[in-house]
């Protein structure tokens, strides 16, 4: 994936199935979604960025496919560059069916739909040892995010089935990046379209957020376990390289985290107490204000595993120190 694209680019993966990439503004510069070929109408999985310009690409994109009868939109989870475009998407293509997960609902309407959201946010970072002048861009730019929540006719958890090209596909719940995060795993093919549980080259960001359970990185460790047991066959993820040996990328990851857990710990043994402060320890200097936030929830969740392992205390409400 070059650097910052600006255009959308359609990779034909076989067996029907269509990878669509569509840029963002971000040093993660592009969000896979996917459309999948069905006689009776095809499905969507994932919507990118709601912007003026998502909303041309995808025009071009179903132009170029044929202009096919789009029966189906799929959400994965409600973070703005899988959701935010849902709402003209699945208005543009007449959508018959918008399929979210249950608790991933309620978390994007509590995200972009309450008004208080915002300031939960950035008592959020402040608490959390964020200096106010970050916190003011990283508030901005949260509110300035463009996105129109479809309306799902189908809420969905673990178990359901979703039908797909008279393939089942059944529904995971695999939380750690996102609490309600699902996932859909074909039952012949084996392909498992993950959203952003799993990615090559990059691990995937497991934050404590102000909307979050209070051990998302536990969850996120029982997910990979998960994966590797399941095993799929291929991983189609949201963002870079397919993944053909799930399995062993989910060890890789779960082998990452487990060092990132002793680095947190060496960073509240060398005097860090604050999340934050533990970020300029682990991750230093080289984050711009877009990254910092996502290091800094990030930095917490490996703080509150570190406590629930009893490795380290929480002294305070949000300050910590090594058991």
């Amino acid at each position: 994936m070059s650097r910052s694209p600006r255009e959308v680019r359609v990779t034909a993966l076989g067996g029907g199935v269509h990878q669509v990439t569509m840029p963002l503004p971000w040093a993660l510069d592009h969000v896979h979604c996917y459309a999948l070929e069905d006689s009776e109408g095809w499905t969507l999985i994932d919507c990118g960025l709601g912007t003026p310009g998502t909303l041309r690409r995808w025009q071009q994109v179903l132009n170029d496919l044929g202009s096919p009868h789009i029966r189906r939109v799929v959400i994965t989870h409600y973070h703005p560059d899988h959701i935010g475009a849902s709402g003209p998407l699945a208005a543009l293509v007449g959508a018959e069916e918008v399929v979210q997960g249950t608790y991933d609902r309620t978390l994007a309407l509590a995200a972009w739909s309450d008004p208080q959201s915002a300031a939960r946010f950035a008592h959020y970072l402040r608490a959390n040892g964020m200096p106010r002048e970050l916190v003011d861009a990283s508030v901005g730019e949260e509110e300035e995010l463009p996105i129109e929540l479809a309306e799902p006719t189908r809420l969905v958890g673990e178990g359901d089935v979703v039908q797909i090209a008279g393939e089942a596909h059944r529904v995971l719940l695999l939380p750690g990046h996102a609490d309600g995060h699902i996932a859909l795993l074909g039952e012949s093919s084996g392909r498992l379209f993950s959203g952003d549980v799993l990615l090559a080259e990059i691990t995937p960001n497991v934050g404590r957020w102000d909307d979050s359970r209070d051990d998302p990185l536990g969850e996120y460790l029982d997910t990979l376990r998960r994966i590797e047991e399941l095993a799929p066959a291929r991983v189609l993820p949201g963002h870079r390289a397919l993944i053909d040996d799930p399995a062993r990328r989910a060890r890789e990851i779960a082998e990452h985290h487990e060092a990132r857990l002793d680095e947190h710990e060496q960073a509240l043994r060398a005097g860090a107490v604050s999340a934050y402060e533990v970020v300029g320890r682990v991750w230093g200097d080289r984050l711009g204000f877009h990254e910092q936030r996502f290091a800094l929830a990030e930095a917490l969740a490996h703080l509150s595993r570190l406590v629930l392992q009893g490795r380290a205390v929480e002294t305070t409400p949000l300050r910590f120190a090594a058991a």
